[in-house]
């Protein structure tokens, strides 16, 4: 990242003072949206509109927490199964595969991927990808920052959408994040310099009071006909840029779980569960306040003949007038709690469904072996398919791409093979979700040999048209099998030749012993 010189370019900081205001008109819609979403499915995150109050109880609304808990669980089956910290989550290829089997590349492309894992799990990353997993199901997008840090090597932000405004280029990518924060003139001038108090303005408030707060933008975008990224801060409530630079990658990602063409912001499982999820918070409430009738009903209390005040608390002794048949007695209502439990539990199974949770947690059954469960589990991995394609491509890969490129100007990585260089690498994914897709091409070869059985039990010759190396190859993949588990085909045809030779100077040396005890029961016959 190059820094500029800070400089007042009042041109500049107008124009992206007006973008801004732009992009935010743009969004009005979602932005009531997004209230009720965090209302009810991320009420620490409801502060959509102005400032939170610090401390504040963010539940006194709700009466049920199944969204709440459905999306916690939601986005921590996502962490585990996309980006578990305790195992390899993707890889790296040229897709060249001459190439990528040469030894020396693919012991490079391992051993870059174990450092940018290890640079990951050393950072903020674990808790802030969490943090993004949990605004993806309860608002449908994020905005996650990356900057480059001196002591962790990259820091990782996760804010939610609604603290940004962003755009799509002509290939339908977001390639432009706006952003509001708030800091006080003293973290201001600590954050940029001195050189703002410049400004008379802003120097006597400095002088008067250093606390007051200021909004600011920030604002990255790419920079025409290059595959970089600039960086402005601008102060918003007295137009003036107050630092610019320029990055190398995308150093933000901005996920959608799903959307609408023609849509720029995302959509999301709670979306399609608030209709049930407002109507589950709704007859909780009516439920809490039916068990309270039955458990504590109210009383019919006759407009004469009791001494006030009347004392309902165990034990209490309410005095009335001796010779009078009136008495004290509850309100008696029909209403079946039973019947609105069973509906409320219902719509709470509907809402779990809208979450996945149906599809990431197994279901209470019949015993079952090892395999029946890793076969269920698959089929319910795969069932997330659909999803995965777009947080590969909109979230995974900017992290790897601005981690990868950090590391490689700070030379984190051992000395580069010279069949890599000036190569492009792709990234290929191994997590748990990508292993359950690909199982079933595993599985393809399993269905091949149970349907040519009979065909091998008459001629087993028929095995020759496979190639055993490459389908264990092939296998090693598709299940992310760590490559020093594998020899490289050269010393694979070392061993086959070591272990041939072997056999034919055992063969050489039985036959020698045959001719050795020939020659001497000949020699024994002839002496008798």
């Amino acid at each position: 990242m190059h820094i500029y010189d800070i400089k007042g370019d009042q041109q500049k900081a107008d124009a992206i003072c007006k973008k801004n205001d732009r992009l935010k008109s743009m969004r009005s819609n979602w932005d009531t949206y997004w209230e009720q979403l965090a209302q009810y499915v991320l009420p620490r995150k409801d502060n959509v509109y102005g400032h939170p109050t610090v401390g504040e109880d963010k539940h006194n609304k709700l009466y049920d927490s199944t969204s709440i808990h459905s999306n916690e669980l939601l986005a921590s089956a996502l962490h585990s199964m996309l980006t578990n910290p305790s195992s390899v989550w993707f890889g790296l290829a040229t897709g060249d595969k001459e190439i990528d089997n040469q030894k020396e590349v693919r012991q490079w492309l391992q051993d870059a991927v174990m450092r940018i894992i290890k640079v990951l799990n050393n950072s903020n990353f674990q808790e802030e990808i969490h943090e993004t997993y949990t605004d993806l199901g309860g608002l449908g997008t994020n905005t996650l920052f990356m900057d480059e840090d001196e002591s962790d090597v990259v820091r990782f932000y996760s804010r939610p959408i609604y603290e940004s405004y962003v755009q799509e280029d002509s290939k339908g990518q977001i390639d432009t994040v706006y952003r509001e924060y708030d800091y006080d003139l003293r973290q201001i001038v600590m954050a940029f310099g001195e050189d703002i108090l410049k400004d008379l303005e802003l120097k006597m408030q400095y002088e008067k009071d250093a606390t007051r707060k200021y909004c600011i933008i920030h604002a990255v975008e790419p920079v025409p006909n290059t595959d970089r990224f600039a960086s402005y801060h601008v102060l918003k409530d007295k137009p003036m840029l107050l630092k610019e630079a320029s990055f190398n990658e995308k150093p933000f990602a901005v996920p959608r779980w799903t959307k609408i063409s023609g849509e720029v912001y995302g959509r999301c499982p709670a979306m399609k569960a608030l209709p049930d999820i407002k109507m589950l918070n709704q007859m909780m409430r009516t439920a809490i306040r039916a068990a309270q009738k039955a458990a504590d009903p109210p009383l019919m209390v006759p407009d004469n003949g009791f001494l006030l005040p009347l004392r309902t608390v165990p034990g209490g002794t309410n005095i009335y007038r001796a010779g009078t048949k009136d008495r004290i007695e509850p309100l008696v209502h029909n209403a079946r709690v039973d019947i609105n439990a069973d509906m409320i539990e219902q719509i709470r199974v509907r809402v779990r469904q809208a979450f996945f949770i149906d599809q990431l947690q197994l279901q209470d059954g019949p015993q079952m072996t090892a395999t029946e469960v890793m076969q269920r589990t698959e089929e319910k991995l795969r069932m997330m398919g659909p999803i995965l394609g777009r947080l590969n491509n909109e979230l995974l890969k900017p992290i790897i791409d601005r981690v990868f490129g950090i590391m490689l100007r700070k030379q984190m990585f051992g000395p580069i093979p010279e069949a890599l260089q000036k190569r492009d690498l792709e990234i290929t994914y191994v997590s748990q979700i990508s292993k359950a897709q690909r199982a079933s091409e595993a599985d393809t070869f399993t269905r091949v040999i149970q349907s040519i059985a009979p065909i091998i039990e008459a001629q087993p010759q028929v095995f020759d048209n496979l190639n055993g190396d490459q389908i264990l190859r092939y296998h090693a993949k598709i299940f992310g099998l760590p490559e020093e588990m594998l020899r490289s085909p050269d010393a694979v045809e070392e061993a086959r030749g070591a272990r041939a030779q072997q056999e034919v100077d055992m063969a050489q040396a039985q036959q020698d012993n045959i001719m050795a005890d020939t020659q001497q029961k000949l020699a024994n016959s002839q002496q008798g």
